[in-house]
């Protein structure tokens, strides 16, 4: 006979004590089995019997009695019963529970796998628990009435005023009862509900109860973002006197070392901040519920994870920190040095989990060796180990006192274990791993980390100027590898005696391989990670070396901690700016919880990475119950921001006003887009709209999309197309519309030719043939002299007006500057030739791509990754080849008939625009009349205009600001565009700064630095732009110095037009601000600005994937040339629309009179009527000569590479010197673009 289990009778003694067991709920049941015995009575007293199952199988007992039947084998619960005279069909049950984390849990544990085995794993028996007790929810009446029924009154009551569900013990053999089911959720968590609020069982439609229940994943975690409260003003936390204090100097503006004051909403966000470093607060896991009503009288925890009660719920500890989530410009750095300046003394403590190890130091144990230590010693490591803020009271200290405070700096040792590796696999079951340990000594301080983004270095340095008054903090700024050598253990005490330490994040990043570094060294007081959003990465190495670094009070600072948390929001009427962007609601939440762990560290998060998937994001995706409010409560626990209404009742924002600006398009605007139009036409016309051939098949999407994109492009200027591309286009229109002229439909043949008449009017135009050869913006300048037109213009216009590129206007300004004061046309010719022939023989040289030795370079175009040919001399020679049908091509004619209207008036058109006698530069035989004082004369030289109706617009409004003495921001995407801007800027001898991804961070830097600083008074009266990559305007900068904002083009990702617009429209601006987006008519730009409004997410929709884009395509909306029969002339007038009426001041340079020395300045004439600006620009101006004089005394060269664009690569220059010997002295700011030299060839593929 075996022997009995000696633990059964302690087990019998725990299931028998009902004060082991958690009231749960009543269930009522109807036709109960005769059983063998009544059951002994219950410790429930009143008549309340034990409620035991016979051993044997009872034969039709129902699916919910066997489900009870197993809970009490196996001690889930307890079950006692009474049957009421007045009512004896009906058996009512109470139900007590076996909590989970209670002190009989082990044994209980041993009594369910040794007892009532089955043949099925542990895991199974847990499984099938689960779904028994989720089928109970729904039985089950959890209110406290219910459970006190103690006499016949008592149950006839309560039935008389409740429903309740009977359940039936017995089924007949044959009736068709289903065994239990898996409830959905939305039943799961009407139920859970009513345990928490201790209801009886209401026959109700859940559904409509619980409609939020039914919302989207995305909406959900939608509207949990939306609901984040703004932080409280509440001094009824802090109930020591020191609290107070700190927060009456918030209150009262009397921050010591803080000059500035605070907004209302700036001073509640720093009290939040100080509070969540000051108190931690428990916190109940998100899958544990409070059950404050119900049968049980007090509180009750309840895991909804394993519906079971739970003694000892598990708890998170709220971080010392959060993210500091205020929006774009509402001064979050200024909030965190407020925070530093008011908690400036206070220093890390030793955590609790360290604070009673044993120091493991040779020092320590040495000195305590040699004798009793004074008292003054102990009082000076009580000071230091105790973090008390003695510099607090720095002043009341004798000398001695603060020295030896100073050297001595508190510290802790925290145990590092070195685990052995295995040598081989097997041993990995064979062999124990060896551990040795080492301890590692962590100091104490009252320094605040900041690890920043290498482009906001410049705005911290200015932002402390700005808030901190001078001396109060101690900041060291690590900004390059140079001066990371401070981070080396020598330099402890030097390093912690900082109060702020700036370092940016490629710094911090390499800290990272250093495994001496003195950050892992240091327990820092805070650690600010500005754009903290980066944290939600879990491989960069900045994120890797935070897990490694200890630090007691954290702050992640941004305004986008994750696509689903980015609000962006600028104050307009129009509300164009609110933009709620559309996200993957689970890739959102696994960012938060990347950095709960990574960073803030909240355990048991922190230890065990798949725990949040676990108990935050499959609960939310399966909407368990309470899962909305326990993440929104989390939430709050972590963020600090403000609603925008909170915000607005505190400041108002100067007004924002953001107008498109439609620009009629140039001639060569008209042409370069029509030659794109007339690609897809001959393209769509000749696959016959079907096929791989056919862009807009499928799978040319990526062609499809090069081609819009250049497309767009070529809205500013656009020379990509070469004349071989063109005259390909031409043959492959004429040779379909000749051997299809039948099989095409009549719209198709109109669509062939067109592109056709484009061809021709491209191929018979010298001025086009020439710039898209030389890849040069084509600028027309009148009245220079006969050999200066000779020697150095690409072709001539009409009457005096000839075109040139940039480089040869810089030489022709670099010789007049160097011989104004020739007399006669025989010394100037000399002279010309001269410098003309050195001028050629560079400008084909870099043209080629000959880079001294360096062989022919190799080059890709944007989005393009095909090579393409170095640059040949027989491509000039080509642009005078004219087709010899040019001679009868009349284009006013030939596209009349193309648009022939009911008036047929097309003989009035008269013919073609007369071309000169010479067709390119290289004959030579222009003839311009001199006047007697060639030197003199030539400051009449004039730029008349450009080919590019947006590159005159903006440089005039640029121009016109500049002498208005505003600052202004342009805003480009495309690489072309900002670099022809800039080349006629130079020109002019304007201002401006370059921030572009091609420059070096640091330079970046300097150049944000150089903007903010920049004085009109101290320059003249004269303004200042800052042409900058969009890609860079997203996060943190504060250019708030701007007030006039353009957009080159508009913007398809609107929430990027609004972050962009929110650098100078934030806190600080104190004036107006002016935006402007430029949009050339009738073109794809204007479609796609008219439809951002019908995209609610355009940053999830790309362009080309939008049906109404792919619907204005495919109409092929040719432009037309010659409006009304009028010819106009080609280039882009100097005449652009102003916001300013009147006159502007005139520039103090000059006299009235004429000297024939003294140098022109640009002016203007103001049109009423016209609400317009007409220009005059002269070649040669003061400013001109000033920015070349000061690029030749910086040294700085121009280079002329053919180097096209690229897309989203870095360009990486490894050659140095000067291309071409004497052209093209430019400024320092704009010298990255001579790197893109000719990346405006971007290729066109021709599928048919």
């Amino acid at each position: 006979m075996s022997s009995v289990d000696p633990k059964l009778k302690q087990i019998v003694e725990i299931t028998n004590n009902l004060e082991n067991f958690i009231p749960y709920a009543t269930f009522f049941v109807t036709q109960w089995p005769p059983f063998p015995s009544p059951g002994m009575l219950s410790p429930d007293g009143d008549g309340w019997r034990w409620l035991d199952f016979p051993y044997k199988e009872i034969d039709g007992l129902s699916p919910i009695l066997r489900s009870f039947r197993l809970l009490v084998r196996k001690a889930y619960c307890r079950l006692t019963y009474k049957v009421f005279d007045k009512c004896p069909q009906i058996l009512v049950v109470r139900a007590y529970l076996f909590p989970l984390s209670s002190a009989h849990s082990e044994i209980i544990e041993y009594y369910r796998e040794h007892f009532f085995r089955f043949k099925r794993p542990v895991c199974w028996l847990e499984k099938r628990c689960l779904l028994i007790l989720e089928n109970l929810l729904t039985l089950a009446d959890f209110s406290a009435q219910a459970f006190n029924l103690n006499t016949e009154q008592d149950l006839v009551s309560y039935l008389e005023t409740h429903k309740i569900a009977l359940i039936n013990a017995m089924v007949k053999s044959d009736s068709n009862v289903e065994e239990l089911k898996k409830v959905t959720s939305e039943i799961l968590n009407f139920h859970l509900e009513r345990i928490v609020e201790g209801r009886s069982l209401e026959i109700q439609n859940f559904h409509s109860a619980n409609s939020a229940l039914h919302q989207s994943f995305l909406n959900r975690l939608n509207r949990i973002y939306a609901n984040i409260q703004s932080p409280a003003m509440v001094n009824q936390s802090f109930q020591d006197e020191d609290m107070r204090r700190v927060y009456d100097k918030i209150e009262n503006d009397e921050i010591d070392g803080f000059k500035s004051q605070l907004y209302n909403f700036q001073k509640r966000s720093v009290m939040k901040m100080l509070e969540r470093e000051s108190f931690q607060t428990p916190q109940l896991m998100p899958n544990i519920i409070e059950i404050k009503k119900g049968p049980k009288k007090g509180k009750v925890f309840y895991n909804i994870s394993h519906l079971l009660p739970t003694l000892d719920p598990p708890f998170y500890l709220t971080p010392k920190g959060g993210i500091l989530a205020e929006n774009m410009g509402l001064g979050k750095t200024c909030i965190c040095l407020a925070l530093i300046c008011i908690s400036k003394f206070q220093i890390s403590e030793i955590p609790d989990t360290y604070r009673d190890m044993k120091l493991h130091d040779t020092n320590y144990n040495s000195s305590k060796s040699e004798g009793v230590r004074s008292l003054f010693d102990i009082c000076i490591g009580f000071v230091a180990q105790n973090s008390i803020p003695w510099k607090e009271y720095y002043d009341d200290f004798p000398s001695n006192i603060t020295k030896r405070l100073e050297s001595t700096i508190g510290y802790f040792q925290k145990v590092e274990s070195r685990t052995g590796l295995r040598k081989t696999r097997s041993s990995l079951h064979a062999e124990n791993c060896k551990t040795s340990s080492s301890y590692k000594k962590l100091y104490l301080s009252s320094t605040t980390l900041i690890v920043l983004p290498d482009n906001l270095f410049h705005q911290w340095r200015v932002e402390i100027f700005k808030h901190v008054e001078k001396n109060f903090l101690n900041v060291l700024e690590i900004s390059t590898s140079e001066q990371s050598n401070v981070l080396k253990a020598a330099h402890i005490r030097e390093l912690l005696s900082n109060d702020i330490i700036l370092i940016s994040n490629s710094v911090f990043s390499k800290q990272f391989e250093s495994a001496n570094s003195v950050l892992r060294n240091v327990f820092w007081k805070r650690l600010i990670i500005d754009e903290g959003h980066s944290m939600n990465s879990k491989t960069s190495r900045a994120v890797l070396l935070t897990k490694d670094l200890m630090y007691e009070r954290m702050w992640a600072i941004t305004g986008t901690p994750t696509s689903g948390l980015t609000n962006l929001h600028i104050e307009d009427d129009s509300q164009e700016y609110s933009i709620q962007k559309q996200f993957d609601p689970k890739q959102d939440l696994m960012k938060v919880g990347s950095m709960v762990s990574s960073f803030f560290k909240i355990k048991p998060w922190a230890s065990n990475g798949k725990l949040w998937t676990n108990t935050i994001v499959k609960p939310f995706e399966r909407n368990e119950f309470s899962i909305d409010l326990q993440i929104a409560k989390f939430l709050e626990q972590l963020i600090v921001k403000h609603a925008i209404s909170d915000v607005e009742s505190d400041i108002k924002l100067p007004v924002l006003h953001h107008k498109p600006i439609f620009l009629d398009p140039s001639h060569f605007d008209k042409l370069s887009i029509n030659l794109f139009i007339a690609v897809l036409a001959t393209n769509a016309v000749t696959s016959e709209r079907k096929g791989v051939d056919f862009m807009f098949d499928p799978t040319n999407k990526n062609d499809l999309r090069r081609l819009v994109s250049n497309l767009q492009k070529g809205t500013f200027y656009w020379t990509g197309f070469s004349i071989n591309d063109v005259e390909n286009l031409l043959n492959i229109c004429v040779y379909s519309l000749r051997e299809n002229q039948v099989k095409y439909a009549k719209e198709d043949r109109k669509l062939l030719q067109n592109s056709i008449f484009i061809s021709k009017l491209a191929l018979s135009d010298m001025r086009w043939r020439s710039v898209t050869t030389v890849h040069e913006m084509g600028y027309y300048v009148s009245s220079l002299p006969r050999a200066i037109v000779e020697d150095f213009s690409l072709v001539r216009y009409r009457d005096n007006i000839s075109v040139y590129g940039y480089p040869h206007l810089i030489s022709v300004q670099k010789f007049f500057y160097r011989n104004r004061i020739i007399k006669n046309n025989e010394d100037l010719q000399v002279k010309v030739q001269k410098q003309s022939s050195e001028f050629w023989a560079g400008y084909w040289k870099n043209m080629k791509g000959d880079t001294k030795g360096k062989g022919v370079k190799t080059t890709r175009a944007l989005g393009n990754k095909e090579d393409y040919k170095a640059f040949e001399l027989s491509d000039v020679q080509e642009v005078s080849h004219l087709p010899s049908w040019v001679e009868t091509f009349n284009p006013l004619l030939e596209e009349a008939l193309l648009y022939e209207t009911s008036s047929g008036n097309v003989g009035s058109l008269g013919n073609r625009p007369a071309e000169p006698d010479s067709k390119s530069k290289v004959n030579g035989s222009f003839r311009i009349s001199d006047k007697f004082n060639v030197g003199s004369n030539m400051r009449n030289a004039t730029i008349v205009g450009t080919m590019s109706s947006k590159l005159n617009y903006l440089t005039m409004r640029l121009l016109e600001n500049q002498i208005q003495s505003f600052k202004s921001i342009v805003f480009y995407e495309f690489e072309n565009s900002a670099y022809y801007l800039t080349e006629f800027l130079d020109l002019l001898g304007m201002n401006y700064l370059m921030y572009s991804s091609y420059i070096k961070i640091s330079d970046r830097s300097n150049n944000l630095a150089q903007f903010d600083r920049w004085d009109p008074g101290k320059n003249e009266g004269e303004g200042m732009a800052l042409i900058m990559d969009l890609k860079l305007a997203s996060h943190g900068l504060t250019i708030i110095a701007a007030t006039h904002v353009f957009f080159i083009n508009p913007v398809w990702n609107q929430s990027i037009e609004a972050q962009a617009i929110k650098r100078a429209h934030r806190i600080g601006q104190m004036k107006e601000v002016f935006v402007e987006t430029l949009i050339l008519e009738n073109t794809l730009e204007e479609e796609m600005y008219r439809m951002r409004d019908d995209v609610k997410d355009s940053s999830s929709l790309e362009l080309i994937d939008h049906s109404r884009i792919k619907d204005y395509i495919m109409k092929f909306p040719f432009l037309k040339m010659y409006a009304d029969g009028k010819f106009e002339d080609e280039y882009a007038k100097l005449t652009v629309s102003t916001g300013i009426t009147g006159d502007l001041a005139s520039p103090t340079e000059g006299s009235n009179i004429d000297d024939g020395i003294e140098l022109k300045h640009a002016t203007s004439e103001y049109i009423p009527d016209k609400i317009s600006r007409k220009w005059t620009l002269p070649l040669f101006t003061k400013h001109n000569l000033n920015k070349l004089s000061m690029s030749e005394k910086q040294g700085i060269k121009r280079r002329f590479d053919n180097i096209e664009d690229l897309e989203n690569e870095a360009i990486v220059d490894t050659e140095g010197g000067t291309l071409g010997g004497d052209i093209g002295d430019r400024s320092h700011t704009s010298v990255l673009f001579d790197k893109l030299r000719s990346k405006r060839k971007g290729k066109v593929r021709f599928m048919v």
